[in-house]
């Protein structure tokens, strides 16, 4: 990337990361505090005893509705992250990790290492 467009291209990441994360906020309390797991609603396949109910919504969406807006919003903020880690790359390089490049390393690890639990985590009690 140009010299000239590093600065405009990492404020519009850091807003839209901001905004991401702001929205991802929003729409977890919605569906936590506001349309409980249980709460009713419309079913995905509009089959079953409460196919088309509307018991509970926000803003006219049920919670699976939220549900896939907040997963939408989170994998955009996975790409976003990728995209501000590499524009920013040097200076991780330089100031995070300083002298001892295996800080770098180790943090970078730790967050893979947290992806990779969570998602290969065991299904069920």
């Amino acid at each position: 990337v140009p010299a000239a467009w590093r600065n405009p291209i990492n404020r519009v990441l850091n807003l839209a990361l901001y905004l991401l994360s702001c929205f991802m906020v929003g729409t977890g309390l919605i569906m936590w505090l506001r349309l409980p797991p249980g709460s009713g609603g419309r079913h995905r396949g509009g089959r079953g005893e409460h196919a088309g109910e509307t018991a509970h919504a926000v803003l006219g969406m049920s919670r699976h509705e939220w549900g896939d807006w907040h997963l939408y919003a989170g994998l955009a903020l996975i790409g976003i992250t990728a995209l501000h880690l590499l524009m920013n790359w040097t200076w991780m390089r330089k100031i995070a990790g300083g002298e001892h490049a295996w800080r770098l390393w180790l943090g970078l690890a730790a967050g893979v290492g947290i992806v990779a639990l969570l998602a290969l985590a065991p299904a069920g009690a």
